[in-house]
């Protein structure tokens, strides 16, 4: 057995171990995690528009058919639903697919649902065909590298391709810059919502000028250390990382990162987030 194949087989063993506490009673209940977000640049017909978050589903199911994770969604009353990647854990089969499957399926009767790919279904080359093709049979709409209007709202959506080492040194800037471009050849004019899956490119995101950042990935942190901001470790982001869970800010940019539903983590809740948008008074 090589190194690498043994390390990669001991890391998959450990998340499984720490997926465990998702079985808990507290590991199942879902709670929702609910932002006011103000702008200056506020078109006057996006004024209380809600945008429901659904990130990091890692295949779990929420009740038969997932029926509480969809009931607590429309309870909501959201304009839109995003998701922001990694609905999908190891495997595309059987009960995990059928999790993500529910999802496509029942979410668009709620409201427009679009979608980004994540870094777990980005390196799932045995099954990205299956899960481009779930998504082509439902109402979701899969944004890969591009952007479309809602009315006021321009939506742009980047594609995780990109490795997701835990070392902050294994993140491909580069490569980020690269698929940033093709989404905004020329800075934004118009207000700008942006599904961008990890969320330890804040600068990068900022650097571009969009309004508001859609990010997952970090599950929160693995383990809080004693208060919401604080956490043991993240993909991309290493020991004590930056950003895992709220809201963040960085010139004109807010970032809503989403602890997610699934994936592993100790002590920290499933969730979904609401987004309220609001005009800033001058």
């Amino acid at each position: 057995m090589s190194k690498g194949y043994r390390h990669h087989w001991v890391r998959r063993t450990l998340t499984k171990i720490v997926c465990l506490w998702n079985l808990t009673p507290r590991g199942k209940r879902l709670k929702v995690a609910r932002y006011e977000l103000e702008f200056a640049n506020l078109p006057q017909e996006l004024e209380g528009y809600r945008i429901v978050q659904v990130s990091d589903l890692h295949g779990r199911l929420f009740g038969e058919n997932q029926c509480k994770l969809t009931e607590l969604i429309k309870a909501q009353s959201p304009h839109v639903i995003l998701l922001t990647g990694d609905m999908m854990e190891e495997i595309y089969e059987d009960e995990e697919r059928r999790a993500v499957q529910l999802l496509y399926q029942e979410l668009p009767k709620i409201a427009p649902c679009y979608a980004i790919l994540g870094n777990h279904e980005r390196r799932s080359d045995s099954y990205l065909a299956e899960i481009l093709s779930d998504l082509a049979c439902s109402q979701v709409r899969l944004l890969r590298n591009e952007s479309l209007w809602l009315g006021k709202l321009r939506l742009s959506g980047l594609e995780t391709e990109w490795a997701s080492g835990l070392k902050k040194e294994d993140v491909d800037v580069d490569g980020v810059e690269k698929d940033l471009r093709k989404v905004f050849p020329d800075k934004p004019q118009e207000f700008t919502v942006l599904m961008a899956h990890k969320p330890e490119h804040m600068e990068l995101y900022s650097k571009v000028g969009v309004d508001l950042v859609f990010s997952g990935h970090a599950h929160g942190g693995l383990i809080k250390l004693g208060s919401p901001r604080r956490a043991l470790l993240a993909p991309g982001q290493g020991v004590f990382p930056k950003y895992i869970q709220g809201v963040y800010e960085m010139g004109a940019t807010k970032m809503v990162v989403s602890q997610g539903l699934g994936g592993p983590r100790i002590e920290i809740p499933p969730e979904i987030v609401v987004v309220e948008l609001k005009r800033k008074p001058l």
